[in-house]
């Protein structure tokens, strides 16, 4: 075997572990099954060493494939950096950057950005996976994950790059606040009103801490009606007359300024939520992401 045809079986087989099957493996890199089956093989009779242990769950490396596949990981992303940068170098950078957001985070700011950044590279190619899950990088492909809203800390291995805070509002539809005696006037006062809330705060009851105007500070244990992964579904059922909510004030101004919601305690104030990059500390030196990075960190800022 060739020495690059070794490499390319390496690559296909830390693809096969990062996505935990050879299913999963040859869906990303668009090739058949019995395709990356037969470079496994190949790669494992070179080395001389059993691989992959195969289940019915799918695949887990050998302690020989781990080493492998953590030496493998490695030398790929030197290589990728490497080639990175030499195409920076030249003025160009190329490629495929593969990121993955919130959908109505997507939608509402990340898009605008994006396509600023496709403007000042015309050789790079983005794919978007737009979802309100929770995806893994280093198992789905990732390059950088966007995760909008109160991040504490990054998994571990990777790094969580804070790119700007945005100022945050408690809204609720009129008419859910005409049947619920009109606009509470107090951080008390909301305590028995519906509360429309998210998985980052906790379980049914979260608590909510605001500001007023001469910096005291109230803690307000809200009982959610609803609780969902999605700002945009937020919006949605707050918009429905189901309760109040928090978010942030982009994804409501115009609904704001049209007189669809209404901006609750507006005299008073909380921690608004955040824009995170997550990425693989690895994938730091790709000269894509950097630039990616760079370049939202900036747009980000009339944003806020």
């Amino acid at each position: 075997m060739t020495s690059s045809g070794l490499l390319g079986d390496l690559a296909v087989f830390v693809r096969v572990v990062t996505a935990g099957s050879v299913t999963a493996a040859a869906v990303q890199l668009g090739a058949a099954k019995s395709s990356v089956s037969a470079r496994l093989a190949a790669l494992e009779h070179a080395v001389g060493a059993r691989l992959l242990t195969r289940s019915r769950q799918g695949v887990r490396p050998t302690p020989a494939g781990e080493r492998l596949a953590a030496a493998g990981a490695a030398l790929i992303a030197d290589t990728e950096a490497l080639l990175a940068d030499i195409r920076a170098g030249e003025g160009r950078i190329s490629g495929t950057l593969r990121v993955t957001c919130a959908v109505g985070v997507a939608d509402a700011l990340l898009v605008p950005m994006l396509a600023g950044f496709l403007a000042e590279h015309p050789a790079l190619s983005i794919d978007v996976v737009a979802t309100d899950l929770i995806m893994d990088p280093r198992r789905e492909g990732i390059d950088v994950a966007f995760r909008f809203g109160w991040l504490r800390r990054p998994e571990h291995g990777f790094v969580a790059r804070r790119i700007g805070t945005y100022e945050g509002a408690l809204v609720a539809s009129p008419a859910y606040l005409r049947a619920t005696g009109g606009v509470p006037d107090s951080p008390l006062a909301l305590a028995g009103l519906h509360w429309i809330g998210s998985p980052a705060f906790g379980g049914m009851r979260q608590s909510l801490t605001l500001w007023d105007a001469a910096g005291r500070r109230h803690e307000v244990t809200m009982t959610c009606r609803i609780r969902t992964t999605a700002p945009t579904q937020q919006r949605e059922w707050a918009l429905a007359g189901l309760g109040v909510t928090r978010l942030p004030r982009f994804l409501v101004a115009e609904d704001l300024a049209a007189g669809r919601l209404t901006h609750v305690l507006p005299d008073h104030r909380y921690e608004g939520p955040s824009l995170f990059a997550v990425y693989p500390r690895e994938n730091a030196r790709a000269a894509r992401v950097r630039a990616l990075l760079a370049h939202v960190q900036a747009a980000s800022a009339g944003r806020r």
